[in-house]
């Protein structure tokens, strides 16, 4: 685990800073940019944009009442701490969402798809801090997290989902040409969102065939203290026996797993693939 996170989850103090820091960012993105060019934002606050749109009430306190149901199912499905902690979060978004909601009279910028850009990149950033720190917004990440626990879905995948329901709202409320644009927000938003929630948080699993699997595998093992795998392989040409090296590392580790494969043995087969979650010792669980 990194210091910073170790730091932030040993804080309450710095994590609720880092947290909050993180919703204002959001808010700006949403109510500075998105909002005034009548695009929506994805999840929750798409959904209170649209109505507040309908019926001009404060988009915090919509913000807040759609997000009732959603915290029963979420303390009726999932750990009470984090949806403590997540009820604690949508209570402060929701108080930024309305405090913030005429803050696009300061940013003046009338240019749609700059709006959508802009509003996405922002919107993307603070979620992604707010994950950063191992919290969330409420709202649909509850929904998520409550599909990834029960059913094992992405959270991509359900966020894919609302988010095409958003869009077409959009479409019907204010012609194809904003939902379209609130689709590239949306798209930008969440790549901004993977970026900064999983930033120095990538892992790759690797395989390595070589005559030297024994000692590349020891200094792997006491270079980088990580656990190693020996696969039996047998090459289909020569029939030839080998013990196959397989480990998850950071990506941060490729180069020196390389350098060390590549000292021992300089016709080492070496192979690199992503991995999109890992759960044990020496790796942080992506929650969400």
């Amino acid at each position: 685990m990194s210091k910073v996170n170790t730091t932030l989850e040993d804080n309450a103090f710095l994590r609720y800073l880092v947290v909050i820091g993180g919703m204002l960012v959001a808010c700006i993105g949403v109510n500075g940019f998105l909002r005034p060019a009548h695009l929506l934002s994805g999840g929750v606050p798409g959904a209170s944009t649209a109505i507040n749109y309908l019926t001009g009430i404060n988009i915090g306190l919509l913000t807040f009442l759609i997000n009732i149901p959603i915290f029963i199912l979420g303390f009726i499905y999932l750990e009470k701490e984090f949806c403590i902690s997540s009820l604690i979060n949508m209570m402060i978004f929701s108080f930024l969402l309305g405090i913030t909601q005429d803050i696009a009279q300061y940013i003046p910028i009338n240019d749609v798809l700059l709006q959508s850009v802009y509003g996405g990149i922002l919107s993307g950033i603070g979620s992604g801090i707010v994950f950063r720190t191992k919290s969330s917004q409420g709202g649909t990440d509850i929904l998520a997290a409550i599909l990834k626990f029960k059913k094992n879905i992405p959270m991509k995948d359900t966020t894919l989902s609302i988010n095409i329901l958003i869009v077409s709202i959009g479409g019907v409320l204010f012609g194809m040409d904003l939902a379209l644009y609130t689709l590239i927000g949306m798209f930008i938003s969440a790549y901004c969102m993977n970026f900064v929630k999983d930033a120095m948080n990538y892992q790759k699993s690797v395989m390595v065939v070589s005559r030297e699997s024994n000692s590349i595998a020891k200094e792997i093992m006491s270079e980088l203290h990580r656990g190693v795998t020996f696969l039996e392989a047998e090459g289909a040409y020569t029939h030839e026996k080998k013990k196959l090296i397989y480990c998850i590392v950071s990506s941060n580790e490729i180069p020196k797993i390389k350098e060390i494969a590549l000292k021992y043995d300089k016709k080492s087969f070496i192979s690199v693939n992503d991995v999109s979650e890992v759960k044990g010792r020496g790796f942080k669980e992506k929650y969400l």
